[in-house]
């Protein structure tokens, strides 16, 4: 069986007791250090197996393992397409498989500072900058959520973790292009750093202060609010910087 165990935002802590008896009984582990940030770096004794990106969209090799097999996924295990093409694949084989459900930065990002779970739009990606590599679709994607009315949690680059002024620069950088008056000088944003561990740090304010904000760790997680409520600009004042 292929077990798809969802490690929530802080493994071992996270784990269910469901998946750590899966996990016991498993007899290969892989923890997926593509789609997001691990800090997995053992687990009881067993040996864990480390897969990125090529051995998990490459993944004939795990359907052939004739065991038990555990596929460890930072947050819960189909956020990401790479995860459930390999589920759909086991299932048109006849394999046995088994999901584990658990905590994802979707939507708990934008939950967390008290915005409105309705209201949430698609989230978006941020990758980092290279001399020739600086896409301006993500800010495309913000602000057709923006004018939609609908926050967005922007996902920041994992390889290796972007640093929150980094991300900053890359907004302020968009902005000086497209000019769509998304990340003016009055704009405030969420932020949150270190979901779900005790390093948990939740803030918001304007750009320009959050870019000298030194006390978060990766992985940071950028909101973007929309239109607020009256309930959500109370709960938001919670968190002001």
């Amino acid at each position: 069986m292929i077990g798809f165990v969802s490690a929530g935002f802080n493994p071992p802590s996270s784990f269910t007791k469901e998946e750590l008896d899966y996990l016991e009984s498993s007899e290969l582990i892989l923890v997926d250090t593509y789609t997001s940030p691990n800090y997995l770096k053992e687990f009881g004794g067993k040996k864990l197996t480390f897969v990125g990106r090529e051995k998990l969209e490459n993944f004939e090799w795990i359907l052939n393992e004739k065991r038990d097999i555990s596929i460890i996924i930072p947050g819960d295990s189909f956020s990401a397409t790479t995860h459930f093409t390999i589920y759909k694949e086991a299932i048109l084989r006849g394999l046995a498989v088994r999901v584990f459900y658990n905590s994802s930065i979707f939507p708990i990002a934008a939950t967390r500072l008290g915005l409105h779970l309705y209201k949430i739009g698609p989230p978006v990606s941020l990758p980092r900058f290279k001399d020739r590599f600086r896409p301006i679709s993500p800010y495309e994607k913000m602000l057709e959520n923006f004018k939609s009315g609908l926050h967005t949690i922007l996902l920041l680059d994992t390889e290796p973790p972007l640093e929150l002024h980094d991300a900053l620069e890359e907004l302020f950088w968009m902005e000086s292009e497209l000019k769509g008056a998304l990340f003016g000088p009055d704009r405030e944003v969420g932020v949150v750093s270190g979901l779900g561990t005790p390093d948990e740090k939740v803030i918001y304010g304007k750009l320009e202060t959050l870019k000298e904000w030194k006390n978060g760790k990766v992985p940071f997680t950028i909101v973007v609010p929309a239109k607020l409520h009256f309930q959500e600009k109370e709960a938001l004042d919670l968190f002001r910087i």
